[in-house]
């Protein structure tokens, strides 16, 4: 299994990056990346958060779980026939509505949702960070 350590590597050599260069972009001590390097040490998650900073094309999931995709404009790895079946479902001729969840839901103040009278909800879908999905149907 890939280690944190086998990441930054890859970052280093896919940026044509010294160890030297590298702390420099990180404002750390050289000897700290070799550390890091070598698997003496691991990151502390500043350290992580300074990486997607300076390589803020580089995935988070990738950098710190070596989840695919390693680029954020790179497609999602392929996936199995029943994950893609339930993943790929197409909404023709539905209007997307996009809610940011920060207008729905506030820390301090539960708020209803704002629908019209002679609306109904007819489904809820939960979308999980891992990509999953959930549906909810009224019934």
């Amino acid at each position: 299994m890939e280690d944190i350590k086998d990441r930054l590597a890859h970052i280093l050599r896919a940026k044509n990056l010294t160890a030297s260069q590298f702390a420099e972009l990180m404002e750390i001590q050289p000897s700290n990346v070799s550390h890091l390097l070598n698997g003496r040490n691991k990151p502390s998650l500043d350290f992580l958060i300074k990486i997607k900073e300076v390589f803020p094309e580089y995935n988070f999931d990738w950098i710190i779980l070596g989840k695919k995709p390693i680029t954020i404009n790179e497609p999602n790895p392929v996936i199995s026939d029943s994950q893609n079946n339930n993943q790929q479902m197409r909404f023709e001729n539905e209007e997307e509505k996009i809610i940011d969840f920060d207008d729905v839901v506030d820390e301090s103040v539960e708020k209803p949702i704002q629908t019209n009278v002679n609306q109904e909800i007819e489904k809820i879908i939960v979308v999980y960070t891992d990509k999953t999905f959930e549906i909810i149907r009224q019934r």
